[in-house]
């Protein structure tokens, strides 16, 4: 592992081939089967609270059902998660074509809404981790294979695709030194960048 300014993470894994292509892998991160949806930082809570108006009429009917009845979020051990449905999709993903959008990102680039979306999906496939420092993890799942593939057929690595995630979650310094810095990478051009939408 490698440390900088405070933050944990693996120049391997940030070097590792990734770019998001959703043609391919429906949108699959919005829909991974499991009791827990995407984690929530507490300051988010309230932000949910305000945007849902903005976004209820994109979540399918059965995902309002859930948060009806249920609520939008999960709580458990002192953490937060969004709730899902059926053990599966996220009660905030729509599927349109067959592939599955977040409905916050959707009213973001309309301009409704400031919240683009949790930052833990933002920065996924990365986890965020905070013990004595903070730890970037990459998790390699399955449905993400295809990522890989596209980020190694266009040379783009994975801290080039989650750069609009990470200068949100540690800043536009931070970003562009870990770069030069910690990953020697220089004269960044705009179609070297990728990352999901």
């Amino acid at each position: 592992m490698n440390l900088y300014e405070g933050i944990l993470f693996n120049r391997k894994d940030m070097l590792s081939p990734f770019k998001c292509d959703v043609s391919r892998c429906r949108g699959a991160c919005c829909f991974i089967e499991g009791e827990l949806g995407a984690p929530l930082k507490a300051k988010e809570l309230e932000i949910i609270d305000n945007v849902l108006p903005e976004v209820w009429d994109l979540i399918p009917d059965k995902s309002k059902e859930i948060v009806k009845t249920s609520g939008w979020y999960i709580k458990t051990d002192g953490k937060y998660y969004t709730n899902v449905v059926n053990r599966k999709e996220c009660v905030f993903a729509f599927f349109e074509n067959g592939i599955a959008r977040c409905s916050f990102e959707r009213r973001y680039f309309e301009g409704k809404i400031k919240f683009r979306k949790p930052i833990s999906c933002h920065l996924f496939p990365l986890r965020e981790y905070s013990f004595f420092f903070t730890e970037l993890v990459y998790v390699k799942i399955p449905e993400c294979e295809t990522a890989r593939e596209t980020g190694f057929a266009e040379d783009i690595p994975l801290v080039l695709s989650l750069k609009d995630a990470l200068i949100r979650r540690f800043g536009e310094r931070w970003f562009n030194n870990l770069l030069e810095k910690e990953l020697g990478i220089t004269n960044i051009s705009v179609d070297k960048t990728g990352g999901a939408k």
